[in-house]
């Protein structure tokens, strides 16, 4: 199957930098009174403001500190650390240093360095851990002494990992008021040469990643300043790294000048320190991903620790809607769907993205009443400067339940709104996409053509490839599909559009089992491509050997489903004879929200079985050196 990638509405790529970079309106909090629990430790209104709450108003209570994260109850989660034996506790100095992050949340940065062991004397603290004093110059700045929080931000932070120990440091510059070292800070970490990455598992993306971050902020400190011309020549750099993006690069450059979707506000003291935390907790997440790959190890499961500190640090500015959103799309992709919806709902105020993403995590979890409630709070919360994105997530999930004439109904103020060619482009794809998954696909097609004319990219030929093939165009989609292939000989995705579109749109077989052949060379465990890898086999009669490698791509891809894989399992257990378990794959199938095709498909099944016989059993296609070539690239 392919992965199917949903074309955002949002304006620009700066606006989708912004999802990570931006900042918010929050500000150092005074000292407040701690409050405490029914029971338990005293926490921060921001932590209590978390809490799941029983129908009587009582905090609900948790086996374990896991159970609580994973509800997305930051409350539960620091009173079960805050009860761990002592010696248990400091077994891990992270869980010490989030009871520290609440107080500090409440105002309480004396109370914050009692829990970490800081004095007040410098030579008392030669045993604390650098992180614990890179934690106490955010303290100092909270209280308002900015000169000895930049010093002691300089003497501690030399362990910080990747590079945001200078991310952190140009933070506090900024708001300290000396913008021109912040921005000397960033010119220091962008390198001459940018080199984007070639495609999706290309290892050049993390770097890449990195240099965007800098330069995004570098670009909005600049903006900030008024210097706004020299703001659009430092994010030049990124648009002249992926000229094929040219069009949404251009809609961001224009955003700095106009302001439009850029919610570009002075940095604050919480602001600030809550972007740090968030910088460290996602460099640790990197490198715990680069260790268990060169250990040979896969990367699967919930990331206890990113979420932990994630939350947490959300107690030092809950006002942040980026990080919190960040939070939200960690869970829903472990299909922790209750969780992900509680921490869209329990920000200090709605928002119009907050409750989308809300709707569609409530629908995931089974909610379906509680997802067109929301949809319905982010409609009415909307106003124009968020009116484009809020339709595009209202018509997707509009879709995902069902509603086709709701979801209709947006398209035309869709298309309305849209003002450059960037929105224009995203307003067609997504309008595509809707026609698509209720089977109107000349309109799909019609729109699609319209995204690739308005925004050439990519992205917006392989979802024209992928429609026309749907409409029996099939020769103009191969054409779209082998060139696409010629310009990304090594991108596994492109070659596993290919490969799928062969076996299933054609009747070439044998071509298609070769490429994906080398597409699961070169991303072997990647779930999407294992399952078209063994749909291939199915195709060629080669039922259990298609099955086990079905079977395991669905086990990589837990705790998500979806419908496609399913239903190729479902045939062949249909097939090898296992009609229960067949039934039991397209029921799941039809649970994961399938397009109308083939939801009438799969429901069909459900009723009659399948009435015709296995494909017949082929000699698989002997594959040479050439079909798998790998080029330097590749290693």
């Amino acid at each position: 199957m392919s992965k199917s990638v949903t074309p955002s509405l949002l304006v620009s790529a700066l606006a989708l930098a912004l999802a990570a970079c931006t900042t918010t309106s929050g500000s150092a909090q005074a000292p407040v009174p701690a409050l405490a629990a029914e029971t338990g430790p005293a926490l921060s209104p921001a932590a209590l403001a978390t809490a799941i709450r029983r129908p009587d108003g009582s905090r609900a209570s948790y086996a374990s500190a896991l159970e609580a994260l994973k509800a997305g109850d930051t409350a539960g989660y620091l009173t079960q650390l805050s009860l761990m034996p002592e010696g248990v506790r400091a077994e891990d100095r992270f869980n010490t240093a989030y009871l520290a992050l609440d107080r500090a949340a409440a105002g309480d940065t004396s109370g914050a360095r009692a829990l970490l062991g800081i004095g007040a004397d410098e030579a008392d603290n030669f045993t604390v851990p650098d992180f614990f004093l890179w934690m106490d110059a955010w303290f100092l700045a909270m209280d308002g002494d900015l000169p000895a929080a930049i010093e002691r931000h300089r003497k501690h932070s030399s362990g910080m990992p990747g590079i945001t120990a200078d991310l952190s440091l140009a933070a506090l510059l900024e708001i300290a008021g000396r913008n021109d070292e912040a921005l000397a800070v960033y010119e220091a970490l962008t390198p001459t040469l940018i080199k984007a990455p070639e495609h999706e598992f290309d290892p050049q993306g993390i770097v890449f990643a990195h240099i965007s971050t800098v330069i995004v902020r570098h670009a909005l400190l600049l903006q900030r300043m008024g210097r706004v011309q020299e703001a659009q020549t430092v994010y030049q750099q990124l648009a002249d790294a992926e000229p094929e993006q040219s069009t949404s690069y251009a809609a961001a450059i224009e955003s700095l000048e106009t302001g439009k979707n850029l919610k570009n506000k002075p940095l604050t003291v919480s602001a600030g320190f809550a972007l740090a935390l968030s910088d460290v907790s996602y460099a640790m997440q990197q490198q715990r991903f680069i260790q268990t790959i060169m250990m040979g190890g896969t990367i699967d499961g919930f990331d206890e620790r990113r979420a932990s500190f994630d939350l947490v640090t959300l107690l030092i500015d809950p006002a942040n809607e980026n990080l919190r959103s960040n939070i939200i799309d960690a869970y829903y992709e472990e299909a922790l769907y209750a969780g992900a919806a509680h921490i869209a709902t329990t920000a200090p105020e709605a928002t119009p993205s907050l409750e989308i993403a809300a709707a569609q995590s409530l629908l995931m979890d089974g909610d379906e009443s509680g997802a067109r409630t929301a949809i319905k709070s982010a409609l009415t919360l909307t106003n124009d400067e968020d009116r484009l994105s809020t339709l595009y997530g209202a018509m997707q999930i509009r879709a995902l339940l069902n509603d086709r004439d709701a979801a209709y109904a947006i398209v035309p103020e869709l298309l309305s709104l849209a003002e450059n060619p960037a929105e224009k482009a995203a307003a067609h794809g997504a309008a595509s996409s809707i026609y698509q998954h209720f089977g109107e696909i000349s309109k799909a097609a019609e729109h699609a053509r319209d995204a690739r004319r308005l925004d050439d990219t990519h992205q917006r030929r392989m979802a024209l490839a992928d429609v026309l093939g749907q409409a029996g165009e099939i020769n103009d989609a191969l054409v779209i599909l082998r060139s696409e292939r010629l310009a990304r000989p090594n991108d596994p995705y492109t070659l596993n559009s290919l490969g799928y579109f062969l076996i299933t749109r054609t009747d070439r077989y044998e071509e298609g089992y070769k490429i994906l052949a080398r597409a699961m060379l070169l991303a072997e465990t990647d779930p999407y491509i294992a399952d078209s890898f063994g749909w291939a086999l199915y195709k060629l009669g080669d039922l259990e050997r298609a099955r086990d490698l079905i079977e395991a791509a669905r086990d990589d891809l837990k705790p998500q489903n979806h419908w496609e894989l399913e239903d190729h399992l479902g045939d062949i257990y249909w097939h090898l004879g296992r009609k229960d378990d067949a039934r039991t794959a397209w029921e799941t199938a039809l649970n994961t929200h399938p397009p109308k095709a083939e939801r009438d498909s799969i429901e069909a099944k459900l009723k009659d079985g399948l009435t015709t016989p296995p494909p017949e059993k082929r000699t698989l296609p002997q594959i040479s050196l050439d079909d798998l070539e790998i080029g330097r690239q590749d290693i």
